[in-house]
């Protein structure tokens, strides 16, 4: 079972779990509480919003399908094409079916997307996300 209130980022920086379902996982970030000196949404703030909802749509993903839900990113890439001057909508999304690997564990390859309150794209992460199995499984 996924604990939310255990990821400390979350109520720190005031990410809030909007929804899932089998095509999507939805966070919003606000704007108050993230701001940079320019008065736009930190950097940081949008990529630890992004990583989360990533890593949780993958572990969603993982319970649902009997693993465990034990995920970790393994690579990232993240561009940010628009300064964020609103609160923000991310939506996290498989671009490909989980596939399992030669050392066993499942990889997820996700995108997120974080778009204003205009709906304009500010922030994008590829995620390359493992579900790692014990050992002795």
């Amino acid at each position: 079972m996924i604990q939310l209130d255990l990821i400390e980022p979350l109520a720190k920086l005031g990410i809030d779990w909007v929804g899932s379902d089998d095509n999507g996982t939805r966070f919003r970030i606000p704007l108050h509480g993230n701001r940079n000196d320019k008065g736009t949404v930190f950097a940081g703030s949008q990529y630890a919003a992004l990583v989360i909802a990533g890593w949780y749509h993958t572990a969603r993903w993982a319970g649902l399908n009997g693993l465990p839900e034990q995920v970790a990113i393994k690579d990232s890439q993240v561009r940010y094409p628009k300064a964020a001057r609103s609160d923000l909508d991310v939506q996290a999304h498989f671009t490909a079916s989980p596939d399992v690997r030669p050392s066993g564990h499942w990889r997820a390859l996700v995108e997120v997307t974080a778009r204003d309150a205009e709906g304009d794209v500010v922030a994008v992460l590829t995620g390359d996300y493992r579900v790692l199995l014990p050992a002795d499984a």
